[in-house]
């Protein structure tokens, strides 16, 4: 039987113990986005910077900043050009989008009663196009309203996000010195036996590039590529177009073709036949073509993870978190399925140790 003091004293730093470590948490707690990003972006920026400070002869923190100035030259900045053309074609988008555009948009579909291949349906969808002329106006006031409040957040942000940004890359310096280090600490403090630590770390490494290489990483490149077609084609809004594109990729089913297919029909609808061949045959032979063959290439043995866990993730994610959330929701479900490898090798753990024991 255990002292009576020796159980107050126990209690009492276990008291101190919570008490300091929730004053520690409350402490960071305005930089845990800060802190979340540099850990993600040490964990795939960390190959890069082993591979240059093995040729630099291990100066660790030259090597850092080497591997930070590639990720700002060659990702940062590409992504905040993108996206700052993309905000500039969302505001034509709304400028645009009046009562007289919906105008020449009913026109052309009224003009389809005399084509020979649409005389036959357009009787059909006539009363719900009546039906949205005479709902558009509200429609359209509020959706201007409500977009134009959002994009005015994103210039009260501006600074803070800039900021965050210096934060972080200062935050990711260290973690790419010390990556090893933290991987130590995290080893000691996963609560699975010894032997399964190296198998546990190796899967969750595995489901994290699978959610980036396997998933992020393709809605770019089908992204790019779309972007590439819509310029090449004179598609209205390239930008926008290609980053919805970008988002579809995530779908169920239809993905990418939920944006290619009804703007090679609005190419056909105003009589750009050859654009609406082209477009369709260019998008349907290769964008539509990544998850065929990039996935399996990049992904091959690695955790595969199931098209509907990804679509709900990225919409969670924009829903959540805005535009980051595009490749924070898909980590934050990467990080979930990480926790519950750990929970099943728990149990597999036990399993194992009852069945000894028995």
């Amino acid at each position: 039987m255990m002292p009576k003091n020796f159980s107050i004293k126990f209690y009492l730093s276990l008291i101190l113990s919570i008490i300091v470590l929730l004053a520690f948490i409350y402490l960071l707690k305005p930089f845990f986005g800060i802190i979340f990003w540099a850990g993600i972006l040490s964990f795939f920026m960390y190959p890069l910077f082993k591979k240059i400070n093995t040729l630099l002869r291990y100066h660790k923190s030259i090597s850092a900043l080497l591997t930070i100035l590639i990720f700002v030259l060659f990702i940062l900045i590409p992504s905040i050009l993108f996206f700052l053309l993309l905000y500039t074609q969302i505001q034509n988008v709304i400028f645009n989008l009046n009562l007289s555009f919906f105008e020449k948009l009913f026109l052309i579909f009224s003009n389809l009663k005399n084509k020979l291949i649409f005389s036959h349906i357009y009787p059909y969808i006539e009363p719900y196009i009546q039906n949205l002329q005479n709902q558009l106006p509200q429609h359209i006031s509020n959706l201007i309203q409500h977009i134009v409040q959002s994009l005015g957040n994103i210039f009260i942000t501006t600074f803070g996000t800039i900021f965050n940004m210096v934060l972080t890359l200062f935050t990711l310096f260290y973690f790419l010195i010390d990556g090893e280090k933290i991987l130590n600490i995290t080893k000691e403090l996963l609560p699975v036996e010894s032997s399964s630590k190296e198998n546990l770390l190796k899967k969750i490494s595995e489901i994290l590039k699978a959610i980036l290489y396997g998933s992020v990483l393709a809605s770019i490149v089908q992204g790019v590529l779309a972007l590439i077609i819509y310029l090449v084609l004179s598609v209205p809004q390239p930008f926008l177009f290609a980053f919805l594109t970008m988002l579809a990729s995530y779908m169920p089913f239809l993905g990418t073709t939920f944006i290619w297919l009804p703007l090679s029909l609005y190419f056909l609808l105003i009589g750009s036949y050859l654009k609406a061949i082209l477009l369709f045959l260019l998008c349907a032979l290769t964008v539509a073509q990544i998850d065929n063959i990039l996935k399996p290439f990049i992904i091959s043995g690695k955790t595969k993870i199931h098209n509907l866990l990804m679509f709900f993730a990225v919409l969670g994610g924009i829903y959540r978190f805005g535009i980051t959330g595009l490749f924070l929701g898909p980590i934050i479900l990467g990080l979930f399925l990480s926790i519950l490898e750990i929970y099943r090798s728990l149990l597999n753990s036990k399993e194992n140790t009852s069945d000894s024991l028995s």
